[in-house]
């Protein structure tokens, strides 16, 4: 039984109600087991002066004086270890000190088992009583009154009150729930820093585009803009030319604040939206993915007042390469630098190898130069653009 718990029983509720609030449970069981041997000691001893009373026959024929004897011998017997047994446990001892109480105890009923046994008639000297019962019997009362004096002092009993052992308790318990918070605390740490990590990553992803904007004045004088993938290929368009290159510019500019967290809507046919994949991102911007009246996959950025601010440029045979040049723009449009072509302009890119080149696009599309060698690094590529603008414009035409 723990002695710091108080379960409610008949014996806990007649001791609280009659007596006192018990702190333990030890203290009703201690108080209930000295009271039923003080009153085994009693009735034991009454019960053996009264047969003093009476006429003693032979111990072989027996009778009520050897029988009231008897009895009364093992009722005081039985209640001298149970006093001091409900004692033990009532004090606030060592576990250890206890558990050698209840042996003293089973000790002291073995001695009355044995004086059953023997008493009056089979070995039982009347005059002087049975040494090995008496003396079986002693060594249990000793042992008692050793297990609840000397015990202690040797292991050091328990001092704490019970209020203190319950404060004690309740400090443990909050301390556990403040490991349990810390370890919480420690875990969602972790995965918040797990978490940014993985967001840094997917975002410096993102800023590392392969493809260029470029501007650049066409035919008609209208300054427009493309997207070029480093390999060359045009993978978006302005759609429409500006009447300013400035215009032109926030234009470009509007494409990569909304590409990025544009919404997809893919369109079977006119005015009929299939599906629509929505992004987390705020964009005032969605794509839309169509098929034109030649039966070509076309894709356009349309901005929530309506306007097209971008488009594929050209179409594609099927549904999948269309949406796969789409992702393509996404993917690159906002972290794509732009190139001003005003009518050439000087490109430089990382090629597949991993090495910088440059090449010179006009505004028509057409690579007028490049770099015919790559370069280890970008740096190194920008001397050699710089290289050529300095000296092609003055160099001299040598014809063989």
């Amino acid at each position: 039984m723990a002695q710091g718990s108080t379960e409610e029983n008949a014996l806990v509720s007649f001791y609280t109600d009659r007596i006192t609030e018990p702190s333990t449970n030890d203290e009703v069981y201690g108080y209930w087991l000295f009271a039923l041997g003080l009153i085994a000691s009693v009735v034991g001893i009454a019960m053996f002066m009264y047969s003093t009373t009476l006429p003693r026959p032979p111990a072989a024929e027996g009778g009520t004086y050897w029988m009231l004897r008897e009895v009364g011998v093992v009722l005081a017997g039985i209640g001298v270890p149970l006093m001091l047994g409900g004692v033990a446990i009532r004090l606030p001892l060592r576990k250890l000190a206890t558990q050698i109480v209840g042996i003293g105890v089973i000790i002291c009923l073995a001695a009355i088992l044995w004086f059953i046994l023997v008493y009056p008639a089979s070995g039982w000297p009347v005059d002087t009583g049975h040494s090995g019962v008496i003396g079986l019997y002693t060594i249990g009362l000793v042992i008692i009154g050793l297990a609840s004096v000397f015990v202690p002092l040797l292991s050091r009993a328990e001092t704490e009150t019970p209020s203190e052992r319950a404060a004690r308790e309740e400090t443990e318990r909050s301390s556990a729930e403040t490991r349990e918070a810390l370890d919480r605390t420690r875990t969602e740490r972790d995965e918040a820093e797990t978490a940014a990590k993985a967001a840094s990553a997917e975002l410096e992803s993102l800023r590392q585009s392969k493809a260029r904007f470029e501007l650049y004045q066409d035919r008609g004088g209208g300054h427009r803009w493309r997207l070029r993938h480093r390999n060359g290929n045009i993978i978006a368009t302005s759609g429409e030319a500006y009447a300013s290159r400035q215009k032109c510019q926030q234009g470009m500019h509007s494409v990569i604040r909304n590409t990025l967290g544009a919404a997809v809507m893919t369109i079977e046919a006119v005015e009929t939206e299939v599906e629509t994949e929505p992004i987390e991102l705020e964009s005032q911007a969605s794509f839309e993915l169509y098929e034109d009246a030649a039966g070509e996959w076309r894709w356009r950025l349309v901005h929530d007042n309506g306007n097209i601010i971008a488009d594929s440029g050209e179409g594609y045979a099927s549904k999948s390469n269309g949406k796969r040049a789409m992702d393509s723009v996404r993917r690159h449009a906002e972290s794509a630098d732009y190139l001003k072509i005003d009518p050439a302009g000087f490109e430089i890119y990382r090629d597949r190898a991993g090495e910088w080149r440059w090449r010179l696009v006009h505004e028509n599309g057409e690579i007028l130069a490049d770099s015919g060698e790559g370069y280890a690094s970008r740096q190194k590529a920008r001397q050699g653009v710089e290289s050529v603008r300095t000296n092609a414009g003055d160099a001299a035409i040598e014809e063989q």
